[in-house]
């Protein structure tokens, strides 16, 4: 009888561990699920037809009636659910035959996943989320980026049939993959140049742009069509070599002459920021074989929040250097060693500091093996050296790295936190060699890991994981990191060209990886499903990011520069732009001019401009008086009492004035 209980009760036991095992099975792959999707449509959907009431809902105050409504939306979802999975499960059955409902079931349960993004989507339409806590936007972004990944993974793959009709549309899809995204690339590239090239011209007509540093390179054009190459006559020496070497402005200055104005450089700027879709695009087909991928990296950069920054902070020669980069790299990867020396010469024209730059990108080149790269990384090395150091000692007005002396602009304050006894690059390295955990603490400091995520989250991190690659980034992270002026690490300046596209290049380089990977496979995954999948994340993560930081929407966290971007322009703002042009042109070509920082990009594009009251041997000037001291007004006001100078026209703050001939 003993035996018999024992065998009842092992029996029973056998039974509660099976029922238990299966339970806890469905919970895990299918019968929890639909429940969690219906939370996150149901309530994610509410907040997003609810918008008033995102406030209190991200503070947890909602009424009693509302957190009912909330619940009978979780309800119909979940119903709603029910409904699709009957759906899937009857196509099923028709098109094969049988049921297989659990592998129905988990598999729509994978396809299903994005719909977990909803309330992340609500979370971040609270209002000024992006700029009150950009660690949190950020981190939800990511979350949505890595829900989205199963989804992109879980897609069938396409099969095909081999009857007529299978072959014709095979033949049709072929056809439009080989045209269709290089087409798109080519409408992403005129949406963008277009875009921004009259975000710029609004921005600047609004006044919001300076002389430093739009009024800088303006003057820099104007002199250059005039036999004053690099000339300046705002800075010292009179010479843009007292900061930067950039050569390149003078090879693009004929195309000054079509439009003579600050305006000509937004639009040339913006115009050539837009077209690095086509390297991405190229960098990314070679890389993973397929032209989706190109045409949607493509898409990531054209919305990239950094790229924006970039672009509407003034015009600068180093924000160059994004599409010539990943040129660069392409031409790289493919062999094209002639296209490769053109371009690189193109960039070590751009600025003097890019030749670091490259220096990294050849090291990466030698790292490769390949024989012909291993060969151009070490020319690229030397090169980039040598044209370093005689750009130093013979065009600059200083030899030293961070510049100094009185007809030179010194950067080391960039970095005086590793510079505290002002000896340049030697108090750098010092601090570097004797104090290497302060160097750390300085680089991982929290806005400068706000930074990198900015500019790494929406290419779902993955230019860190080619192993090769990533000594590329080391320049241009070390180059913001370590600094301690906050313009260096910010997405609103353009910094971000050190670092942006050799990221751009990598992420292909990543997927291509991933795809050929077997460490993926040993772990039970699909390795080119994972790299579909990652590929998505990138796509989710890009839209989110540029939603939230970049400039296409307008949102609280998109600034160029130090200032946010004017967008429209208001009856005041027009009226008051129509008179700044009409004084503007009001002043003679060949008049002396001095100005002040506001008005000055509109008074630029001659021979002699000059920051007043720095400059006083003037025949002409267009002030901003709110820029002056009070003890400069008071001596205007004296020299017109005195009749030594005559105000022509004023608006507000704004005036006119024009030297006299009288004593």
């Amino acid at each position: 009888m003993l035996d018999r209980v024992r065998s009842k009760l092992s029996g029973a036991a056998a039974w509660a561990d099976g029922v238990a095992l299966r339970a806890s099975t469905a919970a895990r792959t299918w019968a929890l699920w639909p429940l969690l999707l219906a939370v996150a449509v149901g309530s994610g959907g509410w907040a997003l037809r609810n918008e008033s009431r995102l406030s209190t809902l991200d503070t947890n105050k909602l009424t009693e009636p509302e957190r009912l409504r909330i619940l009978i939306s979780v309800g119909i979802a979940l119903a709603a659910l029910f409904l699709v999975y009957a759906a899937v499960l009857v196509a099923r059955r028709i098109a094969s035959g049988s049921w297989r409902a659990l592998e129905t079931l988990v598999s729509l349960n994978r396809w299903l996943f994005v719909l977990f993004t909803v309330p992340i989507v609500a979370a971040l339409r609270v209002k000024d989320v992006e700029q009150q806590s950009p660690k949190l936007t950020l981190f939800l972004i990511a979350l949505a980026a890595g829900l989205s990944t199963v989804t992109f993974y879980s897609w069938p793959d396409r099969r095909e049939d081999d009857d007529a009709f299978a072959s014709r549309a095979r033949r049709l899809r072929r056809a439009l993959g080989r045209l269709l995204p290089p087409l798109l690339v080519f409408a992403l590239f005129a949406l963008y140049g277009f875009f921004f090239s009259r975000l710029s011209i609004i921005n600047h007509h609004a006044l919001v742009t300076r002389t430093t540093d739009l009024g800088y390179y303006d003057n820099i054009f104007y002199q250059s069509i005039h036999r004053h190459p690099l000339g300046c006559s705002f800075i010292k020496a009179g010479y843009h070599g007292s900061a930067h070497f950039d050569p390149i402005l003078v090879l693009l200055s004929p195309l000054y002459l079509i439009y003579p104005h600050a305006e000509f450089l937004l639009v040339l700027q913006s115009v050539w920021l837009g077209a690095g879709v086509f390297p991405v695009y190229l960098v990314g087909a070679h890389a993973t074989k397929s032209r989706v991928t190109g045409l949607c990296l493509a898409l990531v950069y054209a919305l990239y929040p950094a790229l924006h920054g970039a672009n509407m902070y003034e015009f600068h020669s180093l924000t160059l250097v994004t599409p010539l980069v990943v040129w660069a790299l392409y031409f790289l990867e493919t062999g094209s060693t002639k296209r490769y020396w053109f371009t690189l010469l193109l960039l070590l024209l751009c600025r003097e500091d890019v030749a670091l730059l490259m220096s990294g990108i050849g090291f990466y080149a030698i790292l490769t093996r390949r024989a012909f790269a291993v060969r151009t990384g070490w020319l690229t090395i030397v090169a980039s050296g040598i044209y370093f150091v005689v750009v130093k000692a013979f065009f600059m007005t200083s030899s030293g790295v961070f510049m100094s002396g009185k007809d030179a602009y010194s950067f080391a304050y960039y970095y005086e936190a590793l510079i505290p006894n002002h000896t340049g690059i030697h108090g750098l390295v010092v601090s570097l060699l004797t104090n290497p955990i302060f160097a750390i603490k300085t680089a991982l400091d929290e806005p400068k890991l706000i930074f990198l995520a900015q500019l790494f989250v929406p290419l779902a991190l993955l230019p860190f994981f080619v192993k090769r690659g990533r000594w590329m980034l080391v320049y241009g992270l070390a180059f913001c990191l370590l600094a301690s002026r906050p313009a260096v690490y910010s997405i609103a300046f353009q910094y971000t060209a050190v670092l942006m596209p050799v990221a751009f290049a990598l992420t292909p380089m990543a997927l291509a990886t991933v795809r050929e990977s077997e460490l993926a496979t040993r772990l039970g995954y699909s390795s080119r499903r994972l790299a579909r999948g990652l590929l998505g994340a990138v796509v989710v993560a890009g839209l989110l990011t540029s939603w939230k930081f970049g400039g296409v929407v307008d949102n609280a966290a998109f600034r160029g520069g130090f200032s946010r971007v004017a967008r429209q322009l208001s009856d005041d703002q027009r009226k008051l732009y129509a008179w700044v042009r009409q004084s503007a042109e009001a002043i003679p070509k060949t008049a002396i001019v001095g100005t002040t920082n506001r008005i000055g990009p509109h008074v630029s594009n001659r021979l002699e401009a000059y920051f007043y009251p720095e400059h006083e041997k003037v025949d002409w000037m267009f002030l901003d008086e709110a820029e002056l001291k009070p003890a400069d007004v008071d001596k205007l006001k004296a020299e017109v009492a005195n009749k030594q100078l005559v105000e022509v026209s004023r608006r507000d703050k704004l005036a006119v004035y024009k030297r006299s001939s009288a004593p």
